[in-house]
């Protein structure tokens, strides 16, 4: 890894003084980009994480309830397949 590193630091030492602030820039916007998707990746798994367990402990009324899109769902697919 420290090699590329080091071919980029070499081919940004030969760029014009002017041009730097634009290889910076985008240096520095891809990896904000980065960390934007890894916080959001982390950010839904902690989101899907609160509903771990919540189908424990439920109702007669909400068994039922899902028992019966259950069915609906596979009568469906059977009827779709013959």
């Amino acid at each position: 890894m420290a090699g590329i590193k080091e071919r980029i630091i070499k081919e940004v030492e030969k760029l014009p003084e002017d041009k730097i602030a634009e290889v910076y820039d985008f240096i520095h916007l891809f990896r904000i980009g980065i960390e934007s998707q890894k916080k959001t990746v982390k950010d839904k798994r902690q989101e899907a994480l609160k509903l771990f367990g919540i189908w424990k402990n439920m109702s007669s009324k909400e068994t039922a309830v899902l028992d019966d899109i259950r069915s609906r769902r596979q009568r469906t697919f059977r009827e779709r397949i013959l």
